[in-house]
């Protein structure tokens, strides 16, 4: 019975290193591809933003009345620092959930070797709680300045969907406590199996 605990253990921590390894490759692929995307048109940068609700025409069968707050802008004359701002946000983020995903696999090896309460593990689960979190701040905080440098080339304002970005980037908040809270569990854990080697 133990034995077949053991086993479904470590069919599980060798599921988690196979979903990590794959979501570090699509990591990398998705940041390489939105960089192409956002170079996309030669003079120009090209990005999605939410833009203030309008009523337009859809182009379904005959034509459909519908209202959008988002749009892919292709705009030029987009100022140095504006540009660099988007090409951080998207590459600091990508780097950053990249880093999460390698610990995460770090920490699966580790487990799968019997180490489950050390400082190590402890290290690596606040790191990955810390990289969440910062994934959700620096990716729409070089976002914002980026698509400022985008509506003041058009002659508008970014002012009114600014909190949207950082609205995105809740779920890596939520992950970044949740993770936390394993950080609690191993340094906990760590103390607890100290006391106990001291008092055998």
């Amino acid at each position: 019975m133990e034995s077949s605990k053991i086993k479904a253990d470590r069919n599980d921590l060798n599921t988690a290193i196979v979903v990590g390894a794959l979501v570090i490759a699509w990591l990398l692929f998705d940041g390489i591809r939105r960089i192409v995307e956002l170079f996309g048109t030669a003079g120009s940068v090209t990005v999605t933003t939410r833009v203030p609700a309008q009523e337009i025409t859809a182009a379904i069968g005959d034509g459909a009345p519908a209202i959008v707050d988002s749009a892919t802008l292709v705009v030029a004359d987009v100022n140095t620092i504006s540009i660099i701002s988007l090409v951080l946000a998207i590459t600091l983020r990508a780097l950053c959930l990249i880093a999460v995903a390698v610990l995460g696999v770090v920490l699966c090896r580790r487990l799968m070797r019997g180490i489950l309460f050390d400082r190590v593990n402890t290290r690596l689960t606040f790191a990955m709680s810390i990289g969440l979190l910062a994934a959700g701040l620096i990716g729409p905080w070089f976002e914002n300045m980026g698509l400022n440098g985008v509506f003041a080339a058009l002659g508008g304002e970014f002012d009114d969907q600014r909190w949207l970005l950082f609205s995105d980037g809740i779920p890596l908040f939520v992950a970044a406590i949740a993770v936390g809270v394993l950080v609690i569990v191993f340094r906990r854990g760590t103390a607890l199996q100290k006391d106990a080697e001291g008092l055998v």
